[in-house]
């Protein structure tokens, strides 16, 4: 499986998570497992997003903001999880910051799948020499700083995007 498919399929899992979450409110030991299922889905997913992602893209001109965006988006995730943890299930307030942390993650993935795989896109056509022009000058200069594995990686993941 390539990494975009990896991508959307923690995604659509993720999504599967909040709904069953919201099924069993009232099943307390179901919600916690839920939850906890929850909370290490979008942890692993948030490092490994910026662990082959977000760092190949950090340098590139235009990009620089879009990853800055998203790790801030992923800063608040992790806080708002925090915040969940460390309440009572059964706290009125829990079911509504659950409700933030759903809108906020839908959010993060809608302009992440758009925005930032768009500046990926360029990023592969850049390595493999289908982009001209402005695009390429800005690309290259990433492009050079990284390594076999990232490319691999990338490329698998961007290789595998429907076209435009």
């Amino acid at each position: 499986m390539d990494i975009y498919s990896l991508i959307k399929k923690d995604h659509q899992e993720v999504a599967s998570l909040f709904r069953r979450l919201k099924a069993s409110e009232g099943f307390s030991e179901t919600f916690e497992q839920l939850f906890a299922q929850l909370r290490e889905d979008l942890e692993l997913h948030a490092h490994a997003e910026e662990r082959v992602l977000y760092s190949a893209l950090k340098e590139a001109e235009g990009a620089h903001e879009l990853v800055e965006e998203a790790l801030d988006d992923h800063e608040l995730v992790q806080n708002l999880l925090d915040e969940l943890a460390a309440m009572r299930i059964d706290d009125e307030a829990w079911n509504e910051k659950l409700e933030v942390l759903e809108e906020h993650v839908e959010n993060h993935i809608e302009e992440e799948e758009s925005d930032i795989f768009d500046v990926a896109r360029q990023l592969f056509s850049m390595r493999h020499g289908s982009s001209a022009g402005e695009a390429a000058a800005v690309m290259k200069p990433v492009v050079a700083k990284l390594s076999e594995d990232d490319i691999i990686a990338i490329s698998s993941y961007l290789g595998s995007l429907p076209p435009r």
